[in-house]
């Protein structure tokens, strides 16, 4: 394990954590320019619903740009859950970000990971935990599957949270999944939306999920910017934010 002081506190990673954690060994921040980016759409007085987690190193910069509200994060593996308390509590965020080990997909009850880093090394998970730590993995892009870790699964509506703003949905390939199961949520809060838009631009992530889970057919389908968009009247969207592959949705 290493331990990196930031601007934003501490952040602690697995040492062998390949993409996410390069940048912190070079004195740098993962994904901050992006962040600070976002920094202008989000609105300091509302809470933050973040899906995928990690170990919170979203979750750090998040809880910074807010007044007196808090952050929701969700984070299905255990070890990754294990390390994003670790965050929170070293930076004494306890009462600003909320932890669930849960994954959030369009249904309530079990389901699993892949084994697989399919979207870093194709190393097995479980190994790279263990026995091969020394070996890189990209904790952070582990989606659903069919053959690793059991997860517990909840859904956004089911999560009946109040006055969410904005949300963040970095699921490898699971959004259009998870926000079938959120209507009512978005209907109500209107957030500002950030997610990863797999469908389009990372399409062997979100072909993962579906193989995975056939028989929700119609809501890998949904298409959360048209629904936004065309029923809810939001404003504009903007594609491969600042040159990734994630949309951002503006009511």
């Amino acid at each position: 394990m290493d331990t990196y002081s930031t601007p934003y506190g501490k952040v602690s990673l697995y040492q062998n954590e390949v993409y996410i954690g390069n940048p912190f060994k070079y004195g740098s921040y993962w994904d901050i320019d992006t962040l600070e980016k976002l920094h202008n759409y989000i609105d300091p007085h509302r809470n933050i619903l973040e899906i995928g987690g990690h170990c919170g190193t979203s979750t750090l910069v998040y809880v910074s740009f807010l007044k007196h509200k808090k952050v929701y994060v969700y984070e299905p593996q255990k070890n990754m859950y294990d390390l994003l308390v670790r965050n929170i509590e070293q930076n004494n965020l306890q009462s600003k970000v909320i932890p669930y080990n849960k994954g959030v997909f369009c249904y309530e009850g079990v389901g699993k990971m892949n084994n697989i880093d399919i979207d870093g090394g194709e190393g097995v998970v479980s190994k790279r935990y263990n026995e091969e730590n020394t070996l890189p993995c990209n904790f952070g892009g582990i989606g659903l599957g069919t053959d690793g870790e059991p997860v517990q699964l909840t859904t956004i509506d089911a999560m009946k949270l109040d006055d969410i703003g904005y949300i963040h949905c970095d699921a490898q390939g699971a959004e259009n999944f998870i926000f079938a199961g959120g209507l009512n949520t978005i209907r109500r809060c209107r957030p500002v939306i950030y997610y990863e838009n797999n469908e389009d631009f990372g399409k062997n992530m979100y072909d993962s999920v579906c193989s995975s889970y056939p028989q929700y057919t119609a809501e890998s389908k949904f298409n959360i910017k048209q629904f936004c968009m065309n029923e809810l009247g939001y404003t504009y969207f903007i594609d491969k934010f600042n040159g990734g592959i994630d949309t951002l949705l503006l009511p």
